[in-house]
């Protein structure tokens, strides 16, 4: 199977018991040059799978001596950690081939290219390539878009993207796969894909997503390597039976359990699903384990900090490094004998991937702990772990046609040189998630970027009298043919490039050290001597300069950073197993606690202690409302502060949830004409109401409606402030407007004026924009699940009306922990008469 010898040497000698069931499969097929879709388990050695083949290809041909320099791989990593962990994995077998072979240098050449990758290392690989090249989606989309690659593509022939899953449903995903197309245009031959992935389940759309919509794809589904068994995964509590919640007890107790898992274990994973609370975690262990045995890891830590830590991490010299993500898809840690969850992953593909984090090498034993705050925490991580366990991870859904994904690659397109509009309308439909692109959007995008759809006064002109246009030209368009205008559009692509779209952040540097990064509206509002926590360290604020903060090591207890958009919600499959498992834990509980112990132990593996708790909730919920049944929907009315709210429990995860809550308030906002307040959860939403707005029970089920429910979520998203954010991050993508300006920076925060300005006037003066399109496909089909939620009200589920004194005890547990939505429906006129009538009559309704 291995042809070149000094490979076949190299293997056996490091893997003497040979290759896994993944490498024995793919081999063949690589070598094949045909396309594979590989799904294994996490530690069968999938990223040998993919290399070695190719490694063997070219050290036969430098046994034959035919071996030329150029490219001939690139590795698509969806993190940059993944893709420095690869190259490292990567030169332990080629320095050990170069010793072998008595060579002072590697015949086959690697090469890194991310965001992080200096200036002079940029240029070294345009002048002399590797044979394989490391890089993300975003640096590949950038050297595409430069002449000096063009020459570079042709000799290439393998693409391997890891961590497939992770992209398929996502722009960055989409945006990835014209790149593909573009990167094969050029080669001499159409380069095979190979893809790689633990958990993708079903496999065949995301072979459609790896390849594209015109080749075939091979799909291997792994076993595990004989005596390799499935991962452990135990879920423990950290509140007692009869304790409330509370976070001071169970953070202390959270990181007595943390100590006794490090002491217990070489290397401890602790994930802590953001950025904020993994720097609480970080300082506090710190404190106890001391400073050096424990580390952060997340994106908004410098470059070379995180490549710091995660060489110590294979080095195993960390006792415990806490992350929020950025270690969770495919990094080597191979000293990790336990990884622990702090708070739900959301679905069990996540949590899959995280346990996989420890035992992350062939034979070792894949072990995590779930440690939970909450009842319903409990609750959720109990379905969770038994979804992982089984490998029932979730479907994954390609992002369809994005439109400002499109513009961002027209513009890469021609920043290379002229394109022509119908060849390049037939590439991008190659790619899978692009397969069913229309003409007229693609049209309508050329428009868009060439500056000629209709503007509100006061856009911007290109001279006076000009027709205004939103803004100046990235393209000039003539005959068939588009191309950039000038240079200055493509060093504003350049700086950019991306689909990932976050808060403008701030650099923050002592004495000169960079450390990471902050958001920069939570920068600016620090004063000189506040504390605040990064990398797991307390620093002094001392002043704001332009994009840089200085601050200095101090003392005393800091502040938490905030990041924004850093939580998960539960997956729709997840959210309907929990809502089951209630339903099924109540109907136990009603037959005797035996019963209810039983099935809890047997089914979910939970402890006594944690038993009794779900027992005590359960209990509470049917004596103070009911446990929601099958078929039905439960609506709670209670008092709150400034008047009555409605909490709708509704088995869905919280974007199916979102969808209905939406057209749920826009039917409300009709009937009453009053702005209201809307919180969205995994498992239903709460409306807030005035006083005077009351319902009763005969007046709910038209406000669950199916008949005009898609209208009737556009006019719920309308009348709040989802699709304004949501058009920034769309304009942004397309280059509408620009995240990083050139010859400076905006004031933070000074993208507001897209949502609460330019998205207003867009909607008056062209309605038919694509970006607008854009922007409302994403939200009804990515962010919301409208399809899912119009199913479930089609079902016509029974309404079930109580009117209690309060919340309930799952209102309180799923529902009732954020902060409203403002949804306005009353007009300022309306507003302002009835402010006018509380002040003279001293209503305060």
């Amino acid at each position: 199977m291995i042809c070149s010898t000094a490979v076949r040497r190299w293997f056996a000698r490091t893997f003497p018991g040979g290759p896994t069931p993944a490498q024995s499969l793919a081999w063949p097929v690589i070598n094949a040059a045909e396309n594979v879709l590989l799904v294994s388990p996490t530690g069968t050695g999938k990223t040998l799978a993919a290399f070695l083949a190719i490694l063997d290809r070219l050290y036969q041909q430098y046994e034959a001596g035919t071996l030329e320099p150029g490219l001939r791989c690139v590795y698509l990593s969806p993190l940059r950690s993944l893709g420095y962990d690869i190259e490292r994995n990567l030169l332990e077998p080629l320095d050990a081939i170069r010793q072998d072979l008595g060579l002072d240098t590697s015949p086959v050449t690697i090469g890194v290219r991310t965001g992080d990758t200096s200036s002079h290392f940029r240029r070294k690989l345009r002048e002399q390539p590797p044979h394989l090249l490391i890089t993300t989606p975003e640096s590949l989309s950038l050297v595409l878009s430069q002449k000096t690659w063009g020459r570079l593509w042709r000799s290439v022939e393998h693409l391997i993207v890891d961590e497939v899953h992770s992209l398929v449903p996502t722009k960055r995903g989409a945006d990835l796969t014209v790149s593909l197309e573009r990167l094969a245009a050029q080669a001499d031959r159409d380069p095979g894909r190979i893809g790689l992935s633990a958990t993708c389940r079903p496999p065949d759309p995301v072979a459609r997503f790896l390849v594209g919509s015109t080749r075939s794809c091979r799909v291997i589904e792994a076993p595990r390597p004989d005596g390799k068994a499935g991962p452990i995964i135990e879920v423990e509590s950290l509140l007692n039976r009869d304790e409330g919640p509370h976070r001071g007890l169970t953070y202390r107790r959270l990181l007595r359990r943390l100590r006794d898992e490090t002491e217990s274990n070489r290397t401890t994973i602790v994930f802590a699903n953001t950025r904020a609370f993994t720097e609480r975690i970080t300082h506090d262990l710190k404190a106890d384990l001391g400073a050096e045995t424990v580390a952060a890891h997340h994106s908004a830590l410098d470059a070379n900090r995180r490549r710091t830590v995660e060489a110590a991490l294979k080095a195993g010299e960390l006792r415990a490094v806490v992350t929020s993500t950025s270690l969770e898809l495919g990094v080597d840690i191979g000293s990790a004998d336990l990884a622990v969850l702090v708070g739900l992953p959301g679905s069990a593909s996540r949590c899959l991937q995280r346990v996989g984090r420890a035992g992350h090498r062939v034979g070792a034993q894949t072990k995590g702990l779930m440690l939970a705050a909450t009842a319903a925490e409990l609750a959720g991580a109990a379905v969770t772990a038994r979804a992982a366990r089984e490998g029932r991870v979730e479907p994954l859904r390609m992002v369809e046609s994005p439109l400002d994904v499109l513009c961002q690659q027209l513009i890469g397109m021609a920043c290379v040189g002229e394109c022509s509009a119908d060849e390049v309308f037939a590439l991008v439909r190659k790619a899978g998630p692009m397969e069913h692109l229309n003409r007229a959007d693609f049209d309508a995008c050329l428009l868009f970027l060439a500056g000629e759809l209709a503007a509100p006064a006061g856009a911007w002109e290109p001279e006076p009298g000009a027709t205004p246009k939103w803004t100046s030209p990235r393209f000039w368009k003539k005959g068939g043919l588009f191309g950039v205008r000038n240079a200055k559009i493509i060093r504003w692509f350049r700086a950019n490039v991306g689909t990932i779209t976050s808060e403008e952040s701030v650099k923050v540097l002592v004495d000169d050290e960079p450390i990471g990064t902050l958001e920069g509206n939570y920068a600016e509002r620090l004063q000189r001597g506040d504390r605040f926590v990064l990398d797991g360290r307390a620093l002094e604020f001392v002043r704001l300069d332009g994009l840089t903060v200085h601050a200095r090591f101090s003392g005393g207890e800091p502040d938490l950073p905030r990041w924004t958009s850093d939580r998960q919600g539960l997956s729709a499959e997840l959210a309907a197993d929990l809502a089951s498992f209630r339903y099924r834990g109540a109907t136990l509980l009603d037959e005797g606690t035996s019963a209810f112990r039983a099935w809890l132990v047997e089914e979910y593996r939970l402890e006594p202690e944690a038993i009794g708790l779900l027992e005590d909730l359960f209990a509470a919920q049917e004596q103070l409302s009911e446990v929601p049944r099958p078929g039905s929907v439960l609506v709670e009315e209670s008092p709150h502060e400034e008047g009555i709210c409605y909490t709708v429990h509704a088995p869905l995860g919280r974007s199916a949830c979102e969808a209905a809550a939406r057209a749920f308030a826009a039917r409300l906002g009709r009937r009453f004409g009053r702005d209201l307040g809307l919180v969205v959860a995994d498992l239903g939403w709460q409306v807030r109401l005035p006083i005077e707005a009351s319902l009763k029970s005969a007046d709910l089920p038209p406000l669950l409606d199916p008949e005009g429910f898609a209208e009737d979520v556009l006019a719920g998203i309308d009348r709040g402030d989802l699709a304004a954010r949501r058009f920034r991050h769309v304009a942004s993508t397309a280059l509408m407007v620009l995240r990083r300006p050139e010859g400076g920076r905006t004031k933070v925060g000074g993208l507001l004026w897209v949502s609460q300005r330019l998205y207003p006037l867009v909607q008056a003066a062209c309605p038919d924009h694509p970006l607008l399109k854009e922007t409302h496909r994403e939200v009804l089909h990515d962010l919301l699940d409208t399809e899912t939620a119009l199913d479930w009200l089609q079902s016509r589920p029974v309404v079930r009306f109580r009117s209690l004194d309060g919340p309930s005890p799952f209102t309180a547990c799923w529902i009732d922990s954020a902060g409203p939505e403002p949804l306005r429906f009353e007009s300022p006129e309306e507003a302002l008469r009835r402010f006018h009538e509380r002040l003279f009559s001293g209503d305060q309704s």
